[in-house]
């Protein structure tokens, strides 16, 4: 790596990987605010956003700001650029991430979703799945992702890592390309979710489908079913697990009841916990999994009621005592 190549880092990623996430991100992603990598504070002060001639610079209320190249040899506590360009070179096993000029003109063009953005207005219609194109899914590194996950779900950043993927997809009628978090299917197509709370937006890529996820009992005894991905993670936080003890259907929505249901049969589950949620709908899918396998069916809802879901108990801090799974 030289400087050059330094400079045209992706700086959002190269923090991401030093353990500094955005506590505010602003202008379409264009502009990220830290707390400061050099020193503890209690607001703020740290920001990053688009240069004119590399793709990210920094600015330090409290002292000074430059390019990735300065960045780390601020950091290090020294000038000579050799020892910082190896010190960069230490957070990537592979090719690093470096943007050029034109990838740069190109996201700060889009309006709705950049590889940095969140969307700037709702659309104001829903695209059917047909207008969806799926490009491709990679490990999430998209600091937005794990910003609105960590910050605004209250999910731990270990079990994103773990269980979840950045999607690129495209819009066929926006003329965009696009991004969310998902999770890969039964039937090998992608559940995703736009990563934020200001525009409602989840559909399915490929194919629609049940995830099934392994627990670690050896005899596979149990069952959970979960809503939702944000239901499922919410509920390895609470337990404090990178994994349950139990399988997990993720129905990604209720209209996949008959498919979860499907898969269930001869299975031999002693166990079936059901997460669904406390509305009409998740509570009238509770009686219907109830109906069809019995006595086998144990609803949670309850445990983490009044909230309408796991994921905003786990925000509330509701204690997890007493939960199955």
């Amino acid at each position: 790596m030289n400087i050059t190549q330094a400079n045209n880092l992706d700086l959002p990623d190269l923090l991401s990987r030093m353990g500094f996430e955005p506590v505010s991100i602003k202008k379409g992603g264009d502009h990220l605010f830290y707390y400061s990598p050099f020193r503890t504070e209690k607001e703020p002060s740290f920001n990053i956003s688009r240069g004119e001639k590399y793709p990210w610079v920094w600015n330090d209320f409290g002292d000074r700001g430059g390019t990735v190249i300065d960045f780390a040899m601020h950091y290090q506590g020294h000038s000579d650029f050799k020892k910082a360009l190896r010190y960069l070179e230490s957070f990537y096993s592979g090719k690093p991430k470096i943007l050029s000029k034109a990838k740069r003109v190109g996201e700060s063009q889009q309006n709705l979703f950049s590889s940095y953005g969140q969307p700037a207005q709702q659309s104001p219609q829903k695209p059917s799945e047909r207008e969806l194109q799926f490009l491709h899914a990679t490990p999430v590194a998209n600091p937005i992702i794990y910003y609105y996950l960590i910050n605004k779900r209250c999910i731990p950043r270990p079990l994103i890592s773990r269980y979840l993927l950045e999607v690129r997809y495209f819009n066929r009628k926006l003329d965009k390309e696009l991004f969310a978090f998902g999770m890969k299917n039964r039937s090998n197509g992608y559940e995703i979710r736009a990563a934020t709370d200001e525009y409602k937006f989840k559909s399915a890529l490929i194919a629609r489908d049940i995830t099934i996820i392994e627990g670690s009992q050896p005899l596979r005894s149990s069952l959970n079913i979960v809503e939702g991905m944000t239901d499922f993670l919410s509920l390895c936080a609470m337990y404090s697990v990178q994994q349950l003890a139990g399988d997990t259907i993720i129905l990604h929505s209720l209209s996949s009841y008959s498919r979860a249901a499907e898969y269930i049969k001869g299975r031999g589950y002693g166990t079936i916990y059901t997460f669904l949620d406390n509305d009409e709908s998740g509570q009238k899918h509770t009686k219907r999994f109830k109906e069809e396998f019995g006595e086998l069916v144990v609803s949670q809802s309850s445990l983490f009621a009044p909230h309408q879901d796991l994921n905003a108990a786990l925000m509330a801090n509701q204690p997890s005592k007493g939960l199955a799974g």
